[in-house]
């Protein structure tokens, strides 16, 4: 998984600059709905993606009875 996504200042400056392009091409009540969508569905993947890594992480962790069997 791309390490990026889940960094919170590669989002923030993403989501400027969508705010910055919509800025330029969409009336302001329109930018704002837009944006709000935007930030919406961001929000949901980086939701999904760190879910998604936490389970791979919890997952790739040897449980304690592992550990001792493969000691002995």
């Amino acid at each position: 998984m791309p390490a990026y996504k889940l960094d919170p200042e590669w989002v923030m400056s993403y989501l400027t600059m969508q705010e910055e392009k919509l800025t330029l091409e969409l009336q302001p009540d329109q930018k704002d709905v837009v944006m709000n969508k935007i930030r919406e569905l961001t929000l949901s993947i980086m939701y999904k993606q760190a879910r998604r890594y936490l389970v791979y992480f919890e997952s790739s962790e040897p449980d304690e009875e592992d550990k001792n069997v493969r000691l002995m």
